[in-house]
């Protein structure tokens, strides 16, 4: 095989294990819900705890890698997750237990996470040997493919089967493209250590790393509200019911091509800055149907929203990278947990807010404000720490000509243009 034909097919095996563990496995819930509670005993309090405890499992499941021993072949591992991945999504259908859902909803909140951060890890590697790392971005362009393919089938298979046979269904046509990321990804360990070399850059100080984090615990709190009651609070509308599925749709559409155009704008205008402009354009994508009442608010907001909530967790994993080059691992599931913090407080909140006001005005206020903190942490943390052009800002056009220090970028970084 060609390493022309190697990038592609990993990449495309990338982008399917996403729309499978992340897409489908942790966001069929959103156009599902409405559903399973026109069936069910299920309350917006339940269904708050059961958003949870799926961001419970995204948590712990982050945790555990970023505690674990870099394996040399973490391939078998990511396999592992994504079986289990896909028996949590059927076995939802085959229960009407709280319990049971719960207990699914957790070990699919783990997998996901921990298939999410193997895979970005073994493809951006691979991505970074092939000198491609400019095509990073459309990795995660399968969260939306994998949303935009739930938002299509779940009415469907709806009216063949109720929600039921929409998780089912979702999990066979998870276990068809499960071949691609089976017998498609590479497997080449993405991190284990080297030996120590003088090319080896040394451990920095943790500078804006921490604003980072803060800012996408802020993200997770804030973006997830929108995230998992979407469908749910416009089915709640009678105006606008008939758009809850459409919605999730322009969401999904608007999430594949995200990554790639944040990332080209973050490569050439700095990721901080363009990060901060993602955070800032989602808040006003939640807020918008409060502003602006009506299908033209929904859909817009929707559309806003969808086309940021995945840029920014590829902006921000890819400043991570390039800010900790000698532990990218590490770095990515920390900032993996953070956001997962932040998932499993989000849903609680709003849970709690409609069980008492049964509206969804004060969830999304909330939500809006939480994101609009994390841009003023990035904020703050940039002035505070000033980045370099290997950290993610642009050179300034006297600095074309590269000190020696420069020409030999580290392994987690590219050459910004």
């Amino acid at each position: 095989m060609t390493s022309h034909a190697s990038w592609r097919l990993s990449l495309a095996a990338g982008i399917a294990l996403l729309a499978i563990v992340m897409g489908i496995g942790r966001f069929a819930y959103t156009p599902l819900l409405p559903l399973m509670q026109a069936d069910q005993p299920l309350s917006d309090l339940l269904a708050g705890w059961l958003a949870s405890g799926n961001y419970l499992g995204y948590l712990l499941g982050a945790l555990w890698l970023a505690g674990s021993r870099p394996g040399s072949k973490p391939l078998p591992r990511l396999r592992r997750q994504l079986l289990l991945n896909l028996a949590c999504v059927a076995a939802m259908g085959l229960t009407s237990s709280p319990w049971l859902w719960l207990l699914w909803r957790f070990l699919a909140g783990w997998s996901s996470a921990a298939a999410f951060v193997l895979a970005s890890g073994l493809v951006l590697e691979e991505l970074g040997r092939r000198g491609r790392a400019a095509k990073s971005g459309w990795l995660y362009s399968g969260v939306g493919l994998g949303i935009a393919l739930s938002a299509l089938a779940v009415p469907w298979l709806d009216s063949l089967a109720g929600w039921r046979g929409g998780w089912l269904g979702l999990a066979a046509l998870g276990g068809l493209l499960a071949l691609l990321p089976w017998f498609g990804l590479p497997g080449a360990a993405m991190s284990v250590p080297a030996a120590p070399s003088a090319q080896m850059p040394a451990p920095r100080r943790p500078g804006l790393l921490p604003w980072l984090l803060l800012a996408y615990f802020c993200e997770g709190l804030g973006y997830i509200i929108t995230g998992t009651f979407m469908v749910a609070m416009l089915h709640q509308q009678p105006a606008l019911a008939g758009l809850g599925h459409l919605s999730w749709l322009l969401v999904g559409l608007a999430a594949i091509p995200s990554c790639g155009l944040w990332l080209g704008l973050g490569h050439r205008l700095g990721l901080a800055g363009t990060l901060i402009a993602a955070h800032l354009a989602q808040a006003l994508g939640i807020v918008l149907p409060l502003l602006w009442p009506g299908p033209a608010g929904a859909l817009l907001g929707a559309l806003l929203f969808g086309g940021t909530f995945m840029g920014i967790t590829a902006l921000t994993l890819s400043l991570g990278r390039k800010l900790t080059p000698n532990r990218v691992q590490a770095t990515l599931a920390g900032l993996t947990a953070a956001f997962g913090l932040g998932q499993i407080i989000g849903p609680v909140l709003a849970g709690l807010s409609l069980g008492q006001r049964h509206h969804f005005d004060q969830a999304l206020l909330g939500g809006a404000l939480a994101v609009l903190l994390g841009a003023l942490a990035l904020l703050w943390g940039r002035y505070r720490h000033p980045l370099s052009p290997t950290q993610g800002e642009p050179l300034c056009p006297t600095s074309t000509s590269s000190s020696p220090g420069n020409k030999s970028p580290s392994p987690g970084s590219r050459k910004p243009h």
